[in-house]
């Protein structure tokens, strides 16, 4: 694999991993920003049933004997679009009043180990805090039980929306790294021609590379293989000398060996 494939598989995963982080991370974002939301509109609707409730709580009142207590609920059920169940419990854990909006039954309740709790399960999302009377005691429970249905698919489809976006800006990436990947190969070409000439000088071979004046190259590089054409020549003079000194050096050793010979005859 050459080195210009390498670079251009590296940057396409660099920029791939890149895109898919920050739409996971939006995705998250949106989700976090969602629940929140939802938080808030059970909080707000779970204070007001709370607070009615305490105000009777306050004048001696037991939940059992609070007479307003459906109109209570039935009027915080239809506070905020979703709510389902408004459910009214006793310490021990005995369901004392309900209000509900469709046939879907809620989940069976459990005494929870701190005063104000709250979880999200599929489709559904319930909050609950604890009534104190006066001073201080148990009064009973209060929980909310809220459909998200809807909010999950809008989480759903923006989900997707997201992960669109990201195959499109993947599929407008690869168009640019087709061109880098040209132009890197170009690049490489022209310095892999240059090392095999070197090669080729130390041989005493003749250059066999070519202007390079149309290739994609910067200022500096031409400068740079404008001097190293300068050192070729160089090298292919010395090279050259170095032959002709050598061939002299034998011609020399030829006669001055045949003189000798004459001499002994």
């Amino acid at each position: 694999m050459s080195l210009a494939l390498k670079i251009g598989l590296a940057l396409l995963l660099v920029f791939g991993a890149a895109i898919a982080m920050t739409t996971g991370l939006n995705y998250l974002r949106f989700d976090q920003t969602l629940h929140h939301l939802l938080s808030q509109r059970m909080t707000v609707v779970l204070s007001e049933t709370r607070r009615d409730i305490v105000a009777g709580l306050d004048l001696g009142l037991r939940l059992e004997n609070m007479e307003n207590l459906d109109a209570i609920l039935g009027r915080r059920l239809d506070m905020s679009e979703g709510i389902r169940n408004i459910q009214v419990f006793a310490c021990d854990g005995s369901q004392i009043d309900v209000a509900q909006a469709g046939s879907v039954a809620p989940p069976p309740f459990s005494l929870p180990d701190m005063d104000q709790w709250q979880s999200f399960d599929h489709d559904r999302a319930i909050m609950g805090t604890l009534l104190r009377d006066s001073v201080g005691q148990c009064a009973g429970y209060v929980r909310i039980i809220t459909d998200i249905s809807d909010a999950n698919a809008q989480l759903d489809h923006v989900s997707s929306r997201m992960w669109q976006a990201t195959m499109i800006s993947l599929g407008t990436i690869v168009p640019v790294l087709l061109v880098l990947f040209v132009l890197m190969r170009r690049r490489h070409r022209v310095f892999v021609e240059l090392n095999d000439d070197l090669e080729r000088a130390l041989d005493g071979k003749a250059s066999a590379v070519s202007a390079h004046d149309g290739d994609v190259l910067t200022g500096g590089e031409m400068r740079m293989i404008s001097l190293y054409r300068q050192l070729r020549d160089q090298l292919s003079r010395e090279n050259a000398n170095a032959e002709t000194r050598h061939d002299d050096g034998l011609i020399d050793g030829d006669d001055q060996s045949g003189d000798g010979q004459k001499h002994e005859k």
